[in-house]
């Protein structure tokens, strides 16, 4: 496993997390949360830099090559250079027992609800409800997760 962290006190994991080779958590100038029995697959960049937060529950499942940024860049300014506008600070937060996978961009402002599923490729730019499966650029909802009810053999 290799890791990088940037501002790595800014940056907290819970009991039974794991983070996969390539995988960078940066909190810069912004704060990262991580709950219990999370599981970050290769190549992810979890990054809170520059006024950011990023919250992840307890049972979240991380795909490979996902990307969530909290903040943003600047832009409106045409007088003035993006990379010297500065940046908007925003919060993430995915709640438990959720399944990010395979390419997902996630951006600042939004709220994953718990039970739900991000499919591979999906951009996040606003908030999913709980239990709902979304994919899409930008994401939408595909449909609802229902509870399964398990039959005993009689």
């Amino acid at each position: 496993m290799h890791t990088s962290t940037a501002a790595s006190h800014n940056i907290t994991a819970g009991r039974e997390f794991s983070i996969m080779r390539g995988s960078s958590l940066v909190a810069v100038e912004g704060t990262i949360k991580i709950g219990d029995r999370v599981s970050i697959n290769v190549n992810v960049l979890i990054d809170a830099s520059d006024g950011g937060e990023i919250e992840i529950g307890d049972d979240v499942l991380i795909g490979p090559n996902v990307v969530i940024r909290a903040s943003d860049h600047e832009f409106e300014r045409m007088d003035l250079a993006i990379n010297q506008q500065g940046h908007r600070p925003a919060c993430i937060v995915i709640e438990r027992d959720t399944w990010i996978a395979a390419n997902v961009v996630i951006v600042g402002g939004v709220r994953i609800g718990e039970h739900s599923v991000v499919a591979a490729g999906a951009v996040v730019t606003r908030d999913v409800e709980p239990a709902s499966v979304v994919a899409g650029v930008p994401a939408r909802l595909i449909r609802r997760r229902v509870a399964a009810v398990h039959q005993g053999a009689g």
